[in-house]
């Protein structure tokens, strides 16, 4: 009886389908390589402490963005500009589940724009918010830009 019970069991653990872990793939450059980005081709999101997006060009002045606006207007700057880079500041108060949905956003880009042109490759980065982000958010500090 206990060689069955065994028998079932190995049966069972050898024939049930185990859950792998998700992981999201992401490839980072080598550390002593920078990459130089021209300011025009620079797309900077922020996300506070709420969870509030925003989002400027190059110098100007980050404005608000409602988070379901974000896949358009990321697919607008992409088309208008081929090199764009996105650089994404995330707040250490704001949840997690924001960073998750802004990289959905991003790879769901990345899919319409490679039906276009296959060999389109959407490029980001994460960076710290700072205090100095902040500051633009609120109007406190002004874009060294002037704008």
């Amino acid at each position: 009886m206990v060689d069955i019970a065994f028998l079932l069991l190995i049966f069972y653990m050898v024939t049930t389908i185990f859950s792998l872990p998700q992981a999201m793939e992401i490839n980072l450059p080598p550390e002593d390589q920078p990459v130089p980005i021209a300011e025009s081709n620079l797309f900077t999101l922020r996300v506070d402490s709420e969870g509030k997006m925003y989002w400027n060009m190059g110098v100007e002045k980050p404005e608000p963005m409602p988070a379901d606006s974000l896949r358009p207007i990321l697919l607008r700057k992409n088309q208008e500009k081929p090199k764009l880079v996105t650089l994404i500041k995330i707040s250490k108060d704001a949840k997690y589940y924001k960073m998750i949905d802004i990289v959905d956003d991003i790879q769901l880009v990345e899919k319409q724009m490679k039906e276009k042109n296959p060999n389109f490759s959407y490029r980001f980065s994460f960076a710290p918010y700072t205090d100095e982000d902040e500051g633009l958010i609120t109007g406190k500090l002004q874009p060294k830009g002037g704008k």
